[in-house]
């Protein structure tokens, strides 16, 4: 399981979303599936936002959601993303990353990450 935590749905959320789209499409044989959880309180208008988000980029393999609740994963304040790969219930992968660093170099490493859980 990919689930990540972003506060806004910018472009560099696009790109990762993108990618991770296709390594869940292309790892589906392993039951690979993915979540980005866009932080905010699940208004109406969020809720509409975050739809939006997955149709304009096309996201087919990615779950787009929204929630209020970080907490009880520990997400920092700080962060503007937030990677956690899963198997069997395990934190395979961790990485955070504010919004300054949110670049190639750290999309390249949370999609990088995912090979934690694929083997």
């Amino acid at each position: 399981m990919v689930f990540i935590f972003a506060k806004t749905p910018s472009d560099q959320l696009a790109s990762l979303a993108k990618q991770i789209d296709q390594v869940v499409a292309k790892n589906k044989d392993k039951k690979l599936s993915a979540v980005i959880n866009l932080i905010g309180e699940p208004t109406d208008a969020y809720l509409e936002k975050a739809k939006r988000f997955a149709q304009e980029n096309g996201l087919k393999n990615v779950v787009i959601t929204v929630t209020g609740d970080t907490d009880r994963f520990n997400v920092s304040d700080d962060a503007e993303v937030t990677a956690m790969h899963y198997k069997r219930k395990r934190v395979k992968f961790n990485y955070a990353v504010d919004k300054d660093g949110f670049n190639k170099e750290a999309i390249d490493k949370i999609v990088g990450g995912i090979s934690a859980i694929l083997n």
